[in-house]
Formats: structure tokens, C-alpha cells, sequence
């Protein structure tokens, strides 16, 4: 089985992602219950309301991640989010392919502000990914690709859509998409393209994951009979 990511045009995010797996036919409910059991990993945060259900996104039906959080923290260590998320996934007893996968996510985003900013990675603070949302991103998925059987599976993805014109957030405004977009797919086989839509189409959590999903990068869609489409 092939299974293909196309972000070409709307980009990635973690919870475009997890809910496009959703969307595939993973059990909600299953997901749901595994990120509920990984909050308790983060101090300072509680997940209110967490549901995922169908929209109408421009005339097609997809999958839309509902999540109300309450927290009270604007930054956290990347080695406390690092933590509860090895935590999370060895709560879940999920496969060793499964628990590398999401520390690997973890560590790609601490790897990619450690080297903007030149410092240890043990001193690198998180800001924006700082909340909870990481965590339900990057366990999330995880979970659903265990499911699924996808780390077994050849994963392909076409040219990352990034967007365009500038994106403000703790450390001011940068052209976008950001540095730390950028760092994340420097050391990866995965191509990326701007257009005219001037906005963040791709976020520091979705590429971290993406880069670690897979590293083949393709121009078309490959030769394949099509089983199921996840939006």
C-alpha cells in the first residue's frame, strides 16, 4: 500500500493531519480517549472539550478537529512538552516504531529552535508550541497511524503549499513561512513552493511531523488504485 500526503495546496498542520487520518476511518473515539489520557502529562493544562466531526470545507466534506483548552503558561521548556509526550505514548503501549516516530517529531522541533537561536538544546523554550496543542498533535497522530498500520506502509508526499507574505508571533514578524519552517525542512528529501496566499500555510508541529512521516518527495501522484481519501 501507498499512502499519499498532498499539501500542495492548503499546506500542514498537525491537526490537518490527525483529522485527515480521522477522516480515513480511524475510530474518534479511540484517538479521543488516548489524548485523554496523555493530559495528564502537561501541568497547567486541561483539555475542556475535544471532538472531531464533519464540515463543509469549500462544497467537500472533511474532518475538523473541536478542541477548547484551559491553560495558563506562555512558554514551557521543549525538554517538559519532549517529556510528557515519551510519557503519553509509553502510557498507550504503542509499537516501538510508533514511540520513535513521536519522539522523533518532538525532536525535530526542539533540534530545529535549538540551531536558529544557537543554544543547547536543553535551553530551548517553546512558545507558540508550547501548549497543549503539540502534545495532542504529536500523540494524536501517532495513535492514528499506529491504527492504521501506516509505519509499516510506503508514505509519499507532494510539494508542501507554504503560503506567502509575513507571520508574527513571539519574536516579532518574519517573512514567512518562518525560520523555524525553514530549519525543519533543510535536512529533509521533502520540496516545499510558495504562492499568493498571504498566510501561514504550514505550521512548525505539521512539518515536524511530516518530515519524520516520510522523506520521499514526489511531483505527481503515483500509479495506484485508489481505496480511501481522507480531507
Amino acid at each position: 500500500m501507498v499512502i499519499v500526503i498532498d499539501p500542495q495546496i492548503a499546506g500542514i498542520s498537525g491537526d490537518m493531519l490527525l483529522c485527515s487520518l480521522i477522516d480515513l476511518g480511524v475510530d474518534k473515539n479511540e484517538i479521543i480517549e488516548g489524548i485523554k489520557k496523555s493530559e495528564k502529562f502537561l501541568s497547567n493544562s486541561t483539555i475542556k472539550k475535544i471532538d472531531f466531526q464533519k464540515i463543509q470545507k469549500h462544497g467537500i466534506e472533511s474532518t475538523e478537529l473541536i478542541l477548547e483548552i484551559d491553560e495558563n503558561i506562555s512558554e514551557r521548556k521543549g525538554i517538559e512538552i519532549k517529556n510528557a509526550i515519551v510519557d503519553s505514548v509509553n502510557e498507550l503501549e504503542l509499537s516501538v516504531k510508533a514511540k520513535s516516530f513521536a519522539e522523533s517529531c518532538i525532536d525535530t522541533l526542539i533540534s530545529s529552535e535549538s540551531e536558529i537561536h544557537g543554544i543547547s538544546e536543553d535551553s530551548v523554550h517553546f512558545h507558540e508550541a508550547s501548549s497543549i496543542d503539540t502534545l495532542i498533535d504529536i500523540v494524536g497522530v501517532t495513535l492514528a497511524c499506529e491504527k492504521l498500520k501506516f509505519f509499516d506502509e510506503k508514505i509519499v508526499c507532494l510539494p508542501v503549499s507554504v503560503g506567502s507574505g509575513t507571520v508574527s508571533f513571539s519574536h516579532g514578524t518574519m517573512s514567512n513561512p518562518a525560520s523555524a519552517v525553514l530549519q525543519i525542512f533543510k535536512n529533509s528529501n521533502l520540496t516545499i513552493k510558495g504562492n499568493n496566499v498571504n498566510e501561514e500555510l504550514t505550521t512548525p508541529t505539521g512539518a515536524c511531523i511530516l518530515v519524520n512521516l516520510t522523506d520521499n518527495s514526489v511531483e505527481h501522484y503515483p500509479s495506484m488504485n485508489i481505496s480511501s481519501i481522507g480531507y
